[in-house]
């Protein structure tokens, strides 16, 4: 590696680097999300769904989203060596000028993929790119406002499933897209917690960092409660036996489990596990929209 921070030039970066810069777990998530509200939003039915335009719909978040994470790789650098020695990809594996040339590709495909659904679309593809790379070079260090806008992009992901469908019905999606809201807030805020050493070496102002461990833990707990409230409003709403039943246990049980772990936490690797599992809650919480 030269002083720049970049792999040397000769170095040919294997494709699986490429790869797993994008997030593919996090990609398949939203996939899953997407294919799952998009069948919900036709209520199951597949004559129901606009095939070309539901291909490109998909392809443009999923585009938009995997630009999201190289560009925020690109601006983590410095920060990823402290956080996450073994796992960081650009200036280790692939150069900046790869990572920021693999960036343009995916952000000019998910420009097309974006128009070619629809001026809409492709208009809310700029809006969702602009405000990643805003997120990544100044807001991720800020207290609260990154993880505000990660957990609005994230529930964002609901309401643009429903673009593939011919009709959309009353199917909670304005629920959905909030408890999707609030996962990834608390997650968020968990993330934080983990990457403490390396934000406070950057010199940003995090919540943990700007108001200690103890306060940090405190707004996970406020923010899963509410997550709670949510999914107990939905019960109410859904009235569907089957449906309580698989929240309660997939969701709500679990969520008490985060307070336990919470509270006992206090090491990274703790934090890391959590939000971890915080994860498998998303997935798990979305696929509830099968039973209603």
């Amino acid at each position: 590696m030269n002083s720049t921070g970049n792999i040397p030039a000769k170095t040919k970066p294997a494709f699986r680097y490429y790869w797993l810069l994008m997030r593919p777990a996090n990609l398949g998530i939203i996939l899953l999300t997407m294919t799952l509200f998009m069948f919900h939003a036709a209520e199951w039915n597949i004559k129901d769904i606009r095939w070309p335009e539901s291909l490109t719909v998909i392809l443009a978040v999923l585009f938009v989203a995997a630009g999201g994470y190289v560009i925020n790789d690109i601006f983590d650098i410095e920060e990823d060596i402290i956080n996450k020695p073994e796992k960081r990809i650009i200036a280790k594996h692939l150069s900046v000028r790869s990572g920021n040339l693999f960036y343009a590709f995916l952000l000019i495909s998910s420009l097309i993929a974006g128009f070619a659904t629809g001026w809409a679309m492709g208009l809310l593809c700029i809006v969702m790119n602009v405000l990643l790379y805003f997120y990544a070079s100044d807001l991720k260090g800020s207290n609260l406002w990154g993880n505000l806008l990660v957990s609005f992009m994230n529930g964002m992901v609901v309401f643009t499933s429903g673009w593939g469908a011919l009709k959309i019905f009353n199917g909670y999606f304005a629920e959905y897209a909030l408890m999707a809201f609030l996962i990834t807030l608390a997650r968020e805020i968990v993330k934080d917690m983990e990457d403490i050493e390396g934000d406070r070496s950057q010199e940003y102002e995090t919540f943990p960092i700007a108001y200690g461990m103890n306060k940090a833990v405190w707004l996970g707990m406020s923010v899963l409660t509410a997550l709670n409230v949510l999914i107990l409003l939905i019960m109410v709403l859904a009235g569907s036996l089957w449906f309580n039943l698989y929240m309660i246990a997939a969701v709500i049980l679990p969520v008490f489990y985060f307070y336990y772990s919470l509270l006992s936490a206090g090491e990274k690797a703790d934090y890391s596990r959590l939000q971890k599992q915080m994860k498998l809650l998303m997935v798990t919480g979305l696929l509830s929209v099968v039973l209603i």
